[in-house]
């Protein structure tokens, strides 16, 4: 029988690469987009739903689709938020995925795969937000503590470090260094002592569907968060391997910005049981490299 997805967040990049993946299992794929979403690099199997904003609305969709899991990874990203930006953190991150949980676990047993994180635990193993963007991660994850609880869903949160691959429209450090080596041009960074984790999309993606896969597997509830570690480098050290992996040099400036307001200087070493059975990175960084190169 043909398993039955509903995922959010399709059109970006983590989202639309696992779309096009469920497709290749042969999945019937459901996207849930926003009004204003550009659908056009949409593999064209999938069924796409135009979501307005009300909680009648995904209640009715959430019961004529009936997923047999739901991926959740829509989420409005701010590194620094202003004011004026809280409201639509809060409706993005909080208030839709609760939508959604109500929606889903009215219908029985229900299964979710949740994007998270790892700035959720930006001091190490215990809670700390390293910015609001975060904590509204966290506070989705403790509504849906809820929902595990009082009704019958099952949640495997997959809380993700810096992700890469090719294609990445993302203004993410190891995109910048490659296009800055491409390019020629003088690239302003921060000291560089921080370190951070990086694992390819692919691999991330392949997480979301063995995330999925346990909970088709399983008899019982589940309700786990699991840190997606990959390698681990301090931006000074991507550099030379930037530089080495494309053959082209590269011109940083380090020291040119300051750090981030409560910078993650080292992020959290995941522990055993934040570990996803099953899964471990397979792509390696110095041989991705020459794939991120634009034409």
């Amino acid at each position: 029988m043909t398993r039955r997805a509903l995922i959010t967040g399709a059109t970006g990049f983590i989202g639309g690469r696992l779309a096009a993946k469920l497709v290749d299992l042969g999945w019937t794929v459901h996207a849930l987009v926003r009004p204003s979403s550009n659908v056009s690099a949409l593999p064209a199997a999938l069924h796409v739903h135009v979501f307005e904003g009300s909680a009648r609305q995904l209640a009715a969709l959430a019961a004529d689709i009936r997923p047999d899991v739901t991926f959740h990874l829509a989420s409005l990203y701010v590194a620094d938020h202003a004011p004026e930006q809280v409201e639509t953190l809060i409706a993005a991150n909080v208030l839709f995925p609760v939508q959604l949980a109500q929606a889903l676990s009215d219908l029985g047993p229900a299964r979710l795969v949740n994007a998270g994180t790892a700035s959720q635990h930006s001091q190490g193993p215990g809670y700390a937000p390293a910015s609001l963007y975060a904590a509204t991660k966290q506070a989705c994850e403790d509504l849906l503590r809820y929902f595990h609880d009082v009704r019958d869903l099952s949640v495997v949160t997959l809380k993700i470090f810096d992700t890469y691959g090719p294609g990445d429209p993302r203004r993410k450090l190891l995109q910048l260094l490659v296009d800055a080596a491409s390019s020629g041009e003088e690239l302003a960074l921060s000291p560089g002592d921080q370190v951070i984790d990086l694992t390819h999309v692919d691999d991330v993606v392949e997480a979301f569907v063995i995330g999925a896969d346990l909970m088709l597997g399983s008899s019982e509830k589940m309700f786990q968060d699991c840190l997606l570690t990959g390698e681990r480098y301090s931006v000074r050290a991507l550099v030379p391997i930037v530089q080495s992996a494309i053959e082209r040099p590269l011109n940083v400036r380090f020291g040119a910005r300051p750090y981030r307001a409560r910078e993650i200087m080292m992020p959290v070493e995941a522990g055993a049981d934040q570990r996803l059975q099953g899964w471990a990175p397979s792509r390696n960084l110095r041989a991705s490299l020459p794939s991120l190169l634009r034409d």
